[in-house]
């Protein structure tokens, strides 16, 4: 069994992933956010217009300009392709923790895969920033961890099952070759 520390104590292997699987889904929406920031605020360009008359210091007139402002219609077609593919993960995350489903969320996968190859289309403009994107949505389509199996005991000393004079250890999946004498306290 591996060791738990903290908080964690005491809280089933399925509880953490589920736990997990919540985490890295809040940490892809502020990656989504993070990215809407950046298309929509953080500047993309800039043009000079140099001016000269005769006699005159040059002028020089500097503007920036975001993605966002050069081509808005692009902007929101990512945001909202992107807003979908989260709100598809979410929506199988969900239906995994409430069907109590150990398996791999495929419609999650699938979206994960959709917005990776997006992403690796646009690698030389915007697909590094969207890749993180991808493979946070590849982990939250992961397996969950089985239920704890009910009747099976936790890990520790029983009644031996072939000499109930004697104690022998339980590691939570079978019997182990450590006995004790009954008689020793455990």
């Amino acid at each position: 069994m591996s060791p738990q520390v903290g908080a964690f104590r005491g809280w089933s292997r399925r509880t953490r992933h589920v736990l997990l699987r919540f985490t890295l889904l809040v940490g892809a929406y502020l990656v989504w956010v993070a990215l809407a920031w950046m298309f929509v605020f953080m500047s993309s360009g800039s043009s000079t217009i140099t001016s000269s008359g005769t006699g005159r210091p040059t002028t020089t007139i500097t503007t920036t300009t975001t993605l966002y402002q050069s081509q808005p219609g692009l902007v929101r077609l990512i945001l909202v392709v992107l807003a979908a593919a989260l709100v598809a993960s979410t929506a199988s995350i969900l239906w995994r923790v409430v069907r109590r489903s150990e398996r791999l969320g495929v419609t999650g996968l699938v979206v994960a895969c959709l917005v990776g190859a997006f992403a690796l289309l646009g690698m030389l403009t915007i697909g590094p920033f969207i890749a993180p994107l991808a493979a946070i949505m590849v982990l939250l389509a992961l397996p969950i961890a089985p239920e704890p199996k009910p009747g099976a005991a936790a890990p520790g000393w029983y009644l031996d099952p072939t000499a109930h004079e004697a104690w022998r250890f339980w590691d939570g999946r079978a019997w182990t070759d450590d006995t004790a004498p009954k008689t020793t306290a455990k």
